[in-house]
């Protein structure tokens, strides 16, 4: 029985003895001496002399110092251990010294002496400075029996403001440590031993201006970005600007009223010249055109009630495509009456199916005009230069990431590895936006679309990367907001950089002169166009649609007598106008649309020594092992 009761207690004292206690000690430190003179630019002149006592042969100790404090970095120098060899490794984090021989083991006791220049410099603090060191730093494997230190400050200060504390990191317990201070001198030594990972550190309130030439340490090519920055973000807009004068800038037109389709174009031909792409409602524009020429007949249903009520639009062959209608159009016309019975076809037959064939449609209209030289509409080889003023533009934005994680983790390749990849987040919408100001594409519902998704996508990067690089990289703000700015000015470059061929030009002329007649038509040419030809309100209200003026286009026929189309049914007004008519075939066109073209669904902090510090939560320190 008795036994047992000293097994159960050996049981109970192990678990709840630290388990610093059974570490698997090769070494202790019976003595630690740690004597700083610290000069007016808060750099430390640096020595510890080390008593080690080896319980078991080992080459030697490793010392890591860490190279960083408070996110700023601090640079090391003036190493040297004498009497001993020393390889020294640095990296981002630490500065590593491994004292020994590999070929050489030591056993018992061993004092190591190790001197070095410890430049913190200029610190984060805007209201005062201090002085906030590690004496003995978290980081030692072993147990220190006894620490004495001594720190030469190079002028007075307020002796009633130091405060030492002492233990596990975090720990603000200063009954374990006794100083004074005489002069500008701080001497002090622990009361008991430092077990495992237990820490020693020093703090000091300083009034503003204490430090005088500290400096702020700059990882190795941070001087080229400061340099290059502000005089690169204005480069880059000069050399988009001159790559645009002279490639990209097109010839001033003179549009003339045209009354017509120029060259008989299609609505699609008409969306892709006056904005340079082939959108979805170019492409399904042509079911109207169709329709209109005797083609399609389009009937109407709606299905449902209330908030269940959903348009169907039902489609009927009346005929094949005449024979110079465009293959495009063949083709498309062919493949629409596929999904049905191959007469007849309905909206919902296409959902979901028919997208394919709206995007095929898109290249190969564009291809019309791109794979002809005759319709060519912009110059070739235009895109290189395109590129390069892409380029241009991502320049600023990648340049300032650059220095912003150059600055945050002190690594020039790490810094390119994480600012190329991240700068896309500002990439992105600068470009955007700049596409937005330069008028490529979309018109006015699309230019609101890309102002819409640079402030909601554009806004969220802005303001995290704002915060990342001023904050965590010491940036100013100003500087990020010009690279940012230089960014956007150089992307409006890129969407003007097509520049038009001969025929472009005249054919956009006419397009132009097209779209102010629909625009802006004169109610006496207006009648005498009617006059002659009843259907004019149809043939031409196809490419309003294309060019966003249906409802303008309609205006125009307030009072006139327009006869309802043969080829729509399921118009339910008593009264017909062209004007009612056009709202409900626009909204059968957004319906019709949306069938066409949709597609399924794929499934650590410091401790500021204002508030009296805590252990580990200056500068220096770090710790070390043996090996």
């Amino acid at each position: 029985m008795k036994n047992i009761s000293c097994l159960v207690i050996s049981l109970l004292l192990f678990a709840v003895l630290p388990f610093t206690a059974f570490a698997d000690e090769y070494f202790v430190i019976d003595h630690y001496q740690v004597d700083i003179d610290v000069e007016e630019n808060n750099a430390y002149r640096i020595t510890e002399v080390i008593d080690v006592d080896f319980q078991a042969e080992r080459h030697g100790i490793y010392r890591k110092i860490p190279l960083s404090f408070d996110s700023m970095r601090v640079k090391i120098s003036n190493i040297s251990v004498p009497g001993h060899e020393v390889d020294i490794e640095k990296d981002r984090d630490y500065a590593t010294l491994r004292i020994g021989s590999a070929d050489i083991f030591v056993n018992g006791k061993v004092t190591y002496t190790i001197s070095y220049t410890y430049d913190v410099g200029a610190d984060n603090l805007s209201d005062m400075d201090e002085f906030n060191h590690n004496i003995i730093g978290n980081d030692w494997d072993t147990t220190i029996g006894e620490v004495d230190f001594r720190i030469n400050m190079p002028k007075s200060f307020a002796a009633e403001y130091v405060n030492c504390t002492s233990g596990d990191y975090g720990s603000t317990d200063n009954s374990k440590v006794e100083w004074e201070v005489k002069g500008s001198t701080i001497t002090g030594k622990t009361l008991a031993p430092l077990s495992n990972y237990q820490g020693l550190t020093v703090a000091l309130p300083l009034p503003e201006g204490y430090w005088v030439g500290a400096q702020t340490h700059r990882p190795p090519g941070w001087l080229l970005f400061k340099i290059l920055g502000y005089p690169l973000y204005a480069i880059v807009i000069v050399l988009a600007f001159l790559l645009w004068y002279r490639y990209g800038r097109d010839n001033k037109l003179f549009p003339a009223v045209e009354f017509e389709a120029p060259d008989g174009m299609t609505p699609s031909e008409i969306g892709y010249i006056i904005d340079g792409r082939v959108d979805s409602k170019d492409v399904t524009s042509l079911i109207i055109y169709w329709a209109e020429k005797g083609c399609i007949e389009i009937e109407e249903e709606t299905k449902g009630k209330a908030i269940f009520k959903q348009k169907v639009l039902h489609l009927t062959k009346l005929k094949e495509l005449d024979d110079d209608a465009e293959s495009y159009e063949k083709t498309l016309f062919s493949k629409l009456f596929s999904y049905g019975n191959g007469n007849t076809v309905s909206t919902t037959d296409l959902t979901n199916k028919f997208y394919t064939s709206v995007s095929k449609a898109k290249t190969d209209i564009r291809k019309s005009f791109t794979d002809n030289p005759d319709r060519r509409i912009y110059v070739k080889g235009n895109k290189g230069f395109t590129a390069l003023t892409a380029l241009f533009a991502a320049l600023p934005i990648i340049s300032i990431l650059m220095e912003g994680f150059l600055s945050f983790t002190g690594e020039t390749g790490i810094a390119i590895i994480f600012a190329i990849p991240f700068s896309l987040f500002l990439i992105i919408p600068t470009f955007v936006l700049g596409s937005a100001i330069g008028g490529s594409g979309g018109g006015e519902q699309g230019r609101r679309g890309k102002i819409i998704f640079f402030i909601l996508f554009g806004g969220f990067s802005l303001v995290f990367f704002a915060f990342f690089i001023v904050t965590g990289g010491g940036i100013p703000i100003y500087k990020y907001a010009a690279a940012v700015v230089s960014g956007i000015i150089t992307s409006v470059f890129i969407s003007v950089m097509s520049r038009r061929t001969e025929y472009g030009d005249r054919i956009l002329e006419k397009t132009l002169g097209f779209k102010e007649f629909i625009k802006e038509a004169e109610k006496e040419k207006l009648e005498e166009m009617f006059e002659s030809n009843p259907q004019y309100f149809y043939n031409i209200l196809p490419y309003a649609m294309v060019l966003n003026l249906s409802d303008k286009w309609s205006a125009h026929f307030e009072g006139m007598t327009v006869e309802p189309p043969n080829w729509y049914r399921g118009y339910h007004y008593n009264t017909f106008s062209a004007a009612a008519f056009t709202s409900t075939l626009n909204t059968s066109f957004k319906s019709m649309n949306s069938s066409m073209t949709s597609s399924p669904s794929s499934s650590g902090s410091s401790g500021s020594s204002s508030s009296g510090g805590f252990s580990g939560g200056g500068s220096g320190g770090g710790g070390g092992g043996s090996w």
